[in-house]
């Protein structure tokens, strides 16, 4: 895993998964408010939708005061650029 830049959400990180493909891996803050009941019900909403402009959430884990979420690796991109 690479560590990319603390953000609002918590740690950037990439890294593969089985078979080489690259992941965005994303570390919820561990200061942050939110309990594991609507971490899950975020996830479960966000695992549902499939859009050309979003990108694609592949897990996420849960394991006592950590919460990690996976998703499809965009090089070189970020919502703020490709708002902007």
């Amino acid at each position: 895993m690479t560590t990319k830049p603390e953000l609002y959400y918590g740690l950037n990180d990439q890294g593969r998964l089985k078979g080489g493909k690259v992941a965005a891996i994303k570390v919820l803050s561990a200061e942050s408010k939110q309990g594991v009941k609507e971490f899950l019900t975020e996830i479960n909403v966000i695992s549902e939708i499939e859009h050309e402009n979003l990108v694609k959430l592949y897990g996420c884990c849960v394991e006592k005061n950590s919460r990690i979420l996976v998703y499809n690796y965009l090089e070189n991109n970020s919502l703020s650029r490709t708002l902007l």
